[in-house]
């Protein structure tokens, strides 16, 4: 699957179980290294709740980690759940 970067956000947030090809029990999601990248809303305010930042799909991180440690491929996700 191919996630912009306002749902890796939310993904790191709530970190979620997912399926994986190839892996026959679900993993929960721990984090992907979300630095450099623009921040996930730009303009907040106390009264505004801002804009998506510009750029959702351009250098993405490929890998994320799960609670057991070990790395998986973003695009290995089938489901998240």
């Amino acid at each position: 699957m191919k996630f912009p970067l306002i749902q890796l956000y939310t993904l790191n947030r709530s970190k979620p179980m997912v399926e994986l090809r190839g892996i026959e029990e679900k993993v929960q999601w721990d984090e992907c290294d979300l630095t450099g990248l623009p921040p996930e809303r730009i303009g907040v305010s106390m009264t505004n709740m801002g804009t998506i930042a510009k750029g959702q799909w351009d250098n993405l991180p490929t890998m994320f980690k799960a609670t057991d440690g070990v790395e998986y491929p973003i695009e290995d996700i089938r489901l998240l759940g």
